[in-house]
C-alpha cells in the first residue's frame, strides 16, 4: 500500500483515526494547556467519533483503520517491532527518588507481561513516578505525574500530510503536541508507509496543507513556520505550483489570535473540483506567495491574495461562510468524493461556540466585536435556516453533505478534517 493524495476532492479510499482516550480526560481537567477550546463530555465525544467512523465506513465505503490497531498488528507480525515498542516505553517512563533504581529495574524485568495495549497507552500518557521513603519496611510514597500526555492525538490530521509523493512527517509547533509525530512516524514506518520526507528543523502541521490537483496550498503562521515550509518544498511535494498562504489576523480582532484560524483548513477547504468553502473576509486578507517548480526546485515567482488567487487565477467558485460558521468549523469538513462531504453539524455546534465566545469576551473586551458579529450571525442563520451546508450556492453546485454531531469533539479545536489522517484518494 502506498499513501498518496493529489486533490482533496478525489474519492477517499483510506483514513486512519484514533478515538479520544484517557489522555483526553487529563486534557479536559486543564483545557487551556491542552490546547482545547472549552470543556466537553469525553463520553459523548467518543460516541461522536464512533458515529463519524460509521458514517465513513457504511455511508461511503471508506476503509477506516485505527492507529493503535495498526501498531498492534505490526508488533504481532514482526518481533523487531514488538521489541522497539518495549524499548520506546522503557525510554518514556521515568522514575525519581530514593527507590527509583529498584523500580526501574523491576519495570524492565516485568514490562513484557504488560498487554501491548497498555504499552501504547503508556507511550501516550508518558508517566513519571517520584518516590519518597518513609519509616518502616515498604513504606514508600509514590507520586505519579504525566509529562505532557498526548491530549490531541485523536486529531490525526496534523502529525503529517499526504501529498502526491507520500507521507510527509511533520513537526508540531506546540510542546504538548511535539511527541505525536514521533509516535505516528514510528507507526507509519512499521506498517510499510515510510515517510518520503520529514520536517526536522522547522515546524509543520498537516492542517496547513490542502492539495488541489495541479497546485497545492501550504499555510504558514503559528503552527507551520518559514523553515518548515522550505523543508516541505524541498522534498515533500512535486506538483507544478504551491501557494504558500500567510496566516491572516482575524478581521474582527485588533490583535492576532492564531487559535481562531490555527490551520489553513479552519477557514478554507475544497468540497469538489473547482469549488472552495471559506470565510471570504479572511481569504481576502491572506497573502499568498506563489512558487513554481522549475528544474526540480520551487522558486517564488509572484504574490497575490488568497481570494483572488482562488477565484481569478484558478477559477474556483468560493462558497462563503459567516464569522460564526467559521468558528464552528464549517470548513473543517472531510471530502469523501467530488461534491460530497462529511461535515460537523454547524447548527448544533453554534450555541456552544457562541456561549464560550461570550465568556471570552467578558474576560477580554477585545473580543466584543467578534462576539457581537457571531451573535448576529446566529440570529440570522437560525431565522433563515442557512447554516452551512444549507446555502443556496451549495445547492446550486450540487453539493451533497452528511452532517455528523461533533459538538463535543469540536471543543478541542477541530472538526471532521482534523480527526482523520487521509492516506489514499483516487
Amino acid at each position: 500500500m502506498t499513501a498518496r493524495v493529489t486533490a482533496e476532492w478525489n474519492p477517499l479510499r483510506r483514513v486512519v483515526v484514533r478515538s479520544p482516550g484517557m489522555e483526553a480526560f487529563f486534557g479536559l481537567l486543564e483545557p487551556y494547556a491542552a490546547l482545547y477550546e472549552r470543556v466537553f463530555s469525553l463520553a459523548k465525544a467518543r460516541k461522536e467519533h464512533e458515529e463519524l467512523v460509521e458514517t465513513l465506513r457504511t455511508g461511503f465505503g471508506v476503509h477506516v483503520a485505527y492507529l493503535d490497531q495498526i501498531l498492534l498488528q505490526a508488533a504481532g507480525r514482526q518481533t523487531h517491532v514488538a521489541e522497539e515498542l518495549v524499548e520506546r516505553v522503557l525510554a518514556t517512563v521515568a522514575f525519581r527518588g530514593p527507590t527509583a533504581a529498584r523500580a526501574r529495574r523491576e519495570f524492565r524485568q516485568s514490562i513484557r507481561s504488560l498487554d501491548r495495549e497498555q504499552l501504547i497507552e503508556t507511550l501516550v500518557l508518558s508517566p513519571e513516578f517520584r518516590f519518597e521513603q518513609g519509616r518502616g519496611p515498604r513504606s514508600v510514597e509514590s507520586y505519579a505525574t504525566l509529562r505532557q500526555p498526548l491530549t490531541n492525538l485523536f486529531f490525526l490530521r496534523d502529525q503529517q500530510a499526504v501529498t502526491d509523493r507520500g507521507i510527509v512527517l511533520g513537526r508540531p509547533a506546540k510542546p504538548p503536541r511535539r511527541r505525536e509525530a514521533e509516535l505516528t512516524g514510528f507507526i507509519w514506518r512499521v506498517s510499510g508507509e515510510a515517510p518520503v520526507a520529514e520536517i526536522q528543523r522547522g515546524t509543520f502541521e498537516g492542517g496547513d496543507f490542502l492539495p488541489a490537483g495541479s497546485f497545492a496550498l501550504l499555510g504558514t503562521g503559528d503552527r507551520t513556520n518559514a523553515t518548515g515550509v522550505q523543508e516541505f518544498l524541498a522534498g515533500g511535494v512535486g506538483v507544478p505550483e504551491v501557494g504558500v498562504v500567510h496566516q491572516p489576523r482575524h478581521p474582527l480582532l485588533d490583535r492576532a489570535d492564531p487559535m481562531v484560524n490555527m490551520h489553513l483548513d479552519t477557514y478554507l477547504n475544497f468540497p469538489g473540483e473547482g469549488i472552495a468553502v471559506g470565510y471570504r473576509e479572511m481569504l481576502a486578507l491572506a497573502r499568498v506567495d506563489i512558487y513554481h517548480r522549475e528544474g526540480g526546485k520551487y522558486r517564488k515567482r509572484e504574490c497575490s491574495w488568497l481570494l483572488p488567487y482562488l477565484e481569478k487565477i484558478h477559477g474556483f467558485r468560493v462558497i462563503g461562510i459567516s464569522t460564526l460558521e467559521q468558528l464552528c468549523y464549517a470548513s473543517n469538513f472531510l471530502t469523501v468524493r467530488d461534491r460530497a462531504i462529511v461535515v460537523p453539524d454547524v447548527a448544533r455546534n453554534a450555541e456552544r461556540v457562541l456561549a464560550n465566545l461570550g465568556r471570552v469576551a467578558e474576560r477580554d473586551p477585545r473580543y466584543n466585536r467578534l462576539y457581537l458579529q457571531a451573535a448576529h450571525d446566529y440570529a440570522e442563520l437560525r431565522a433563515n435556516g442557512q447554516f452551512f451546508p444549507h446555502k443556496p450556492a451549495a445547492k446550486e453546485l450540487g453539493l451533497e453533505a452528511v452532517r455528523v454531531p461533533l459538538e463535543n469533539l469540536t471543543g478541542a479545536f477541530g472538526g471532521a478534517h482534523c480527526l482523520t489522517a487521509t492516506l489514499e484518494r483516487g
